[in-house]
This record gives structure tokens, sequence and C-alpha cells, in this order.
């Protein structure tokens, strides 16, 4: 017995000596506490950290992108015992997709042996099993699928964006966020009279979608989803970016005159490689004479611009030599750059003179297909007082070099602004107009301008919160009444049509047709809405503020103004204020500028 006692002895002695290795079943997954954020708006994921890396749901992740560029369909083929991954493909719902997270934070996560297959091809990637779940590392689905992931430490995210393509980790770039850019911050939080050149200038570029483009240290940076051009400043301001089919760049921009026979404002073009070929120089003239030529260009209102048929049109907003401010319009055929004359007006205070409006707070233009011709509008308080719409017939802008004279063609104020009587040139009461300009776009029933406004023509306005509201009218329409329109309802009261008004005069009766309501608040103001049409749809961005709110929302209607998806926050993320979005393959994009940290946003509107 000693004997046996003994020999067992020795041999759990020597079995301490021997090195065991033990054969768990899994590893430990633990449950991502991170916030998530997909193309801009925060998401809900089970996600899960295993060895220090992300893993989510295989269709979760799929069913967020479908829809984008990067999208990707789901099957399980029994007979191989693998999963095929379909690129390109929308994705198929099965019914589970973005479950709530449940359960203990604390999981055992099995090593998935099925095959994986990629548009039938086999891939080897890291995945896991989680209570019958497949859950595949973020960054691989990232790298086959190209999509960009990024971990943000200061807001403890991690960042998914279906815009840009993937960047191995630690490569040193970025394209959905990029940091230290030391420009003025986007989002517009209060009301203010005056729009402004936006920090951050965006377009759509050739069919690639979004780009953008902003300026620090002399130097106009343009990122496109292909490539990021560098620009010295050819002028020190700002005014717009934009790109033709061919993928050339326009640029306006200017600096302040000195004496009023001076260029102040030019538009350059350069090759898609960002080569200068050519620019033109104006001084800004206007049916107010020499005075009148832009001495400070982009002063209290914004640049926009668009180009059809060769021709591109800006539209801006500058102080003149005679101390006013105004809007101007300047044109350039871009074959070979050559500038547009526009034919002279006899300016009559009493009218708003295309395409003179005074003052102009913001300004929009589009090409109609419709009209065949470029349409604006214009944010004024004088003259005319109300949003103004112009239609610049053809034989009004006519090559520099000729001389044919054109006749005065209809301007209408299609929506006016209240004014006490008594207002007696008071810039206090005369700039206050109780309203915001969005912008104007076309849809198969007419052209649409979006806008802002207190609802009443009346005392009342001054006191209303602004409410978001559309006007859709044919652009053939050449005289203004409720025919002119697409529906809507019939906005009357009473206002003082003389600024420099001192005797309390009666008031005039006006109305304004067509305007359809889409928001009624008593407790918050709707401020600077965008616009964009997608699909033939109107696609609405906007933010709403009060005392202890600051939200952004979007809104998608028919071409006739029907609502189709209502007001729905786009989840605290920021706009672009006073830069229109663009609409890209189903989805819309923007990017903003926030504690010099741009970002793009992708949100998909269109199913």
């Amino acid at each position: 017995m000693k004997k046996l006692i003994f020999i067992l002895l020795a041999i759990i002695t020597l079995l301490s000596l021997i090195p065991i290795t033990g054969y768990a079943d899994g590893v430990t997954a633990t449950k991502t506490t991170s916030k998530i954020s997909v193309d801009g708006a925060d998401r809900s994921f089970e996600a899960y950290s295993i060895d220090n890396y992300n893993y989510f749901k295989l269709r979760d992740i799929a069913y967020i992108l479908s829809g984008t560029a990067k999208q990707f369909d789901v099957t399980w083929d029994s007979s191989k015992f693998a999963i095929n991954l379909v690129s390109g493909k929308a994705y198929t719902n099965v019914g589970n997709e973005m479950a709530a997270p449940e359960g203990n934070s604390i999981k055992t996560a099995s090593p998935n042996t099925s095959t994986v297959l990629l548009d039938g091809k086999e891939i080897k990637l890291t995945a896991y099993t989680i209570d019958g779940f497949n859950y595949f590392k973020l960054r691989d689905l990232g790298r086959i699928f190209d999509f960009y992931v990024e971990w943000d430490g200061n807001s403890n995210t991690v960042v998914i964006e279906s815009m840009f393509g993937y960047v191995p980790e630690n490569s040193g770039d970025s394209y959905s966020y990029r940091d230290g850019i030391n420009v003025d911050n986007t989002q517009m939080n209060k009301i203010s009279n005056w729009a402004k050149v936006s920090s951050v200038q965006q377009f759509a570029y050739v069919n690639e979608g979004l780009a953008y483009a902003y300026v620090i240290d002399d130097h106009l940076t343009i990122v496109t989803p292909s490539k990021v051009l560098d620009i010295g400043m050819l002028y020190p301001k700002l005014g717009d970016v934009i790109s033709d089919d061919g993928g050339n760049f326009y640029i306006i921009w200017g600096k302040d005159g000195t004496e009023n026979i001076e260029q102040t404002i030019f538009i350059s073009k350069y090759s898609p490689k960002g080569v200068h070929i050519k620019t033109t120089g104006f001084v800004g003239e206007s049916q107010m004479g020499s005075d009148g030529n832009t001495m400070v260009p982009f002063n209290a209102g914004n640049c926009v611009s668009t180009i059809n048929n060769d021709t591109l049109m800006v539209n801006y907003a500058r102080t003149m030599y005679n101390g006013h401010q105004s809007n101007n319009v300047i044109a350039v055929n871009i074959k070979d750059m050559s500038p547009y004359k526009f034919e002279p007006l006899i300016w009559d205070r009493n009218k708003a003179n295309t395409p003179y409006v005074s003052h102009s707070f913001n300004q929009s233009v589009i090409y109609s297909e419709k009209a065949d011709d470029f349409i604006f509008a214009n944010h004024g308080d004088a003259y005319g007082r109300g949003f103004i719409i112009d239609k610049l017939q053809k034989e009004m802008y006519v090559d520099y070099k000729k001389m044919v004279y054109a006749s005065k063609y209809p301007t209408h104020n299609i929506f006016h602004f209240y004014l006490e009587a008594n207002a007696n040139y008071d810039m206090h009461k005369v700039n206050k107009t109780y309203a915001q300009l969005g912008g104007l776009v076309e849809t198969s029933k007419g052209i649409v301008l979006v806008g802002a406004s207190a609802k009443s023509i009346s005392e009342a306005a001054k006191t209303e919160k602004q409410n978001l509201f559309i006007q859709i009218f044919d652009p053939l329409a050449k005289d203004l009444s409720p025919s002119m329109f697409v529906s809507g309802s019939i906005r009357s009261g009473e206002t003082s049509l003389d600024i420099y008004d001192n005797k309390n005069s009666p008031l005039t009766r006006i109305s304004d047709y067509g305007v359809i309501w889409l928001t009624n608040h008593t407790d918050r103001e709707v401020i600077a809405p965008q616009v964009v049409v997608g699909d033939d749809h109107i696609i609405i961005l906007w933010t709403e503020r009060n005392e202890s709110l600051s939200e952004s929302f979007y809104m998608v209607l028919t071409a006739g103004g029907d609502v189709i998806t209502p007001a729905t926050s786009l989840g605290g993320v920021d706009l672009n204020s006073y830069e229109m979005p663009v609409y890209h393959n189903g989805s819309v994009y923007w990017v903003y500028a926030n504690n010099s940290r741009l970002r793009v946003v992708c949100k998909p509107i269109i199913e």
C-alpha cells in the first residue's frame, strides 16, 4: 500500500512539472459602450469588443450600408456551409436587423468556422458567433467593402462613413474627418438678418458626389471623393466654388476696392488637376452707375453660382461705393472665360430691377429647364421688400463685345415682409424682415422656393416664430396671381410699402399666393432652411432653436409639395447652414465644420 501511494505521489509531482495548455470553448466578448456614428448620425448596435477590436453583426452592417455606394447583400448557402457576401447589391432584410442590445454585457464568443465567399471567391475574415449571430471585425468589413472606419477617442465614438474609402490603421490619412481645420463653424443657431458666405463651400463633382473647399493660410483646399487639391489664393476673399461636367473647377473670389473703376470680383477656371487656366475680373457694375460698382464683395449676404449651357452665372451680395448694399450678377462663358454684359435698365427705386435687389440679405440662382433660363431669388428688405423672383431672359445678357439692348421683363415679389408705418428709413425697422431665404430648386411641377417666416403680415409678425414654408410656381408665368402657383393657401395682411414714410401713412393690403406651411411652431424658430431636389422629390433641411433646444431636421416632399417624410430629427448632426446640400444616388450629402473639425455627412433619403 505504501508503495502504491509513493508511486501516485511521484506521478503527481511529475505532472506538476509539465506545462498544461487549457482549451476553452470561446473567448470573452465585452459589449461595446462607445457611441457609434454612421454617416454622421448616432446609431444603436449590439457590438462587442474582442481583443481590443470592435465586432459587429454582419447583417447589421449590411443593413445600414444598403442604399449607399458600399452596399452588400448577405445570404447563406447551406450546401457549402458558406456565408455569401455580394458586393454592390442592396441588402435583403430578414427582419432582425439592428435589434436592441439585450442580455449581459460580457458573453462568450466562439470562433466562426463557416466559409466566407465574397462574390463567389473564398476570403479569410476574423469572425465569431455570439448567441447564434455572426460577428465580424469592423475593420475587416471596412477593408473589403471600402468604407471608412475610425476611432474618435475625443468623443469615445466608433465612426463609419460610407462616402469615403477604407484607410488602414495608423496610416495618418483621414477623409471623413479632417482635424485641425481652423475655419468658422458652419451651423447657424440663431436668426440673423443677413446670410453669409460659408467657411466651407460644397458642390457636386461630376458623378462622384460631394466635394468641398475651405481656406487656411492663403491656400484653398478642394476635396473630392477621389483627390485633394491645394490652390494658392489669388485674391483674399472666397465667394463660391463650383465644377462643370468635365471636372474643371471655377472659383469666385474678390478683394475690397478703393476706387469705383477697380475690378473687385473675379472668376477663375482651373483644370481637374488644379492647374490655373484663366481668370476674368469685374467691377461689379449695376443700374446705379459707377457708384453702384462693387466695393466690398460678399458683404451682408451670400455668393451662389450655377452652370448651364456653357454659362456660369453668379449671384452675390456686395457693398457698393455709394455705401449701400445689394446683390449683383456676373457671368462668363466657361469655354473661353469671356464675360457677359448685362444690358442697362433705367433704375426705378419703386421697382426691383433685375438683377438688382437692395438690400439683398441672401441669394439663390438655378437654371430652369422649363423656362430654359436662369431664375434668381433674393431676400430684399427695401427694393423690393420680400422674396424677389426674377427670370433672366437670355436677351438680357449678351456677349460683352455686342451692344444689343433688351426690354424689361417681369419681376415678382412672391412673399412679402411686414413693415410698420412711420419707418422713416430707420434701419432697425427696415432690416427686420421676420424671414430667411432657403433657396430654389426645380421639380416637374415648377420652381420651388423654400423659406422660413413669421406667418402674419401685421404687427403680430414681431412676436411670431419663424416657420417653414414653400411656394411652387410656374417660371413662365408673366402675371403674379393665384394661377401662377401650385396649390397652397393665400397669405394676406397689411404693410407699409414706403421705407421713408414719416407721416404714419395708411398700410397697404397685400396677398401672397400658393403658400404651403410645413411647420406650425409657437415655441421655437425655424432657422436657415436649405433645399435640394432628388429624383423629383423636394428635400429640405433646417435647424430649430429655442432657449433649451438646438436641433436639425429634414423633410421629404413630392414634386407638388405633399409630405412624404415628415419632420425627422438628424440626431444632433450639424448643418452647413448657408450652403445647399448635394443629392447623390439616393442620399443627401453635406459637410460641416465644428471646433476645427470638418466632417462629411451622408443621409440616405430616397428608397
